[in-house]
């Protein structure tokens, strides 16, 4: 499936790739880090460490939940381990301090009670990296309003490799699964010429805090946090659609591209009456980037079909 990128778009990327972040496939494939895995001393890291904050919805449950998609430990290296790699994690609340301070945000720390993670970890030889799972045993005492967050950093590695500097830090932000959370049957356009052909698409709308949500298109193998176009022959870039509401209104206060939120001015149009409608589960959206309204605007319905997987 081919990326289509504009032209902001395109400075964007060059101006992130200046400032040190990476944009290649094996980064993205989470193969190995910023080091040049073949130039550089080996060194391990949380791939995500890249994102201000990791986001994971959970259901209202007195269940245990288990994720393991978070916590990943890479060898940045192009070649897997040659021994066992053992790792020594610890907890770190000042990443949720120094968030809330940067962002204006009321993320909670999720206390030692209402968790569990394994702060010991090893890469197996013949592998560049090991998941860590996190269990929460029960959610029925965490609000559906707030955010908890879990911060972990690398403390050390032994057989002599690095701890990459820029990868050392983790903030986990666990959310309970707002009513916006679903799969959906989406269809809409966009108006720019050349990429408005009508799209007809199922997609999951991903809890990504207590009152938004982001786009996920299954289809999209290789990108499937993405926003279709043109009739789904195409998307853009790295990243995707971000819907915000107001709780108790349900009306649709903003959006923004996930997770690149500054990098592209996003307006709802505000005569669109864009919002969910609790009594048919249907979410109503227009708007636009890069204060274009008339070249850049998305006009979007999505139905609900039921819970996302």
């Amino acid at each position: 499936m081919k990326k289509i990128f504009s032209s902001s778009l395109i400075l964007a990327v060059i101006a992130i790739t200046i400032a040190g972040c990476l944009k290649d496939k094996g980064f993205q494939d989470n193969k190995y880090g910023i080091n040049d895995p073949d130039k550089s001393a080996i060194s391990v890291g949380f791939p995500l460490a890249k994102n201000a904050k990791n986001t994971k919805g959970l259901d209202v449950s007195a269940t245990p939940q288990v994720f393991d998609d978070i916590v990943v430990i890479n060898l940045n290296s192009s070649a897997p381990a040659k021994q066992d790699i053992h790792i020594t994690l610890v907890v770190n609340p000042s990443l949720i301090t120094n968030y809330n301070a940067a962002t204006g945000a009321t993320m909670q720390v999720l206390t030692a009670g209402q968790y569990t993670v394994p702060l010991t970890a090893t890469i197996p030889a013949g592998s560049t990296l090991v998941k860590i799972p996190i269990t929460v045993p029960s959610t029925t005492s965490l609000s559906a309003t707030a955010s908890y967050g879990i911060g972990l950093s690398i403390a050390s590695v032994d057989g002599g490799y690095l701890i990459a500097q820029n990868q050392k830090d983790l903030l986990v932000e666990i959310v309970i699964k707002n009513k916006y959370d679903g799969k959906y049957h989406l269809r809409g356009f966009h108006n720019r010429p050349g990429l408005d052909a009508p799209y007809d698409e199922t997609v999951y709308m991903i809890t990504s805090g207590p009152n938004s949500i982001a786009m996920w298109w299954p289809s999209n193998g290789g990108q499937p946090y993405s926003h279709p176009l043109n009739g789904g022959a195409t998307y853009y870039g790295s990243m995707t659609a971000n819907f915000i509401f107001n709780l108790s209104t349900n009306a649709m206060t903003g959006w923004d591209w996930s997770p690149w939120p500054t990098s592209f001015p996003t307006t709802v149009d505000p005569t669109s009456n864009s919002r969910y409608d609790p009594a048919t589960k249907t979410i109503y959206f227009r708007g636009w980037y890069n204060n274009n309204p008339g070249a850049r605007m998305f006009t979007d319905t999505l139905v609900y079909l039921g819970p996302r997987p």
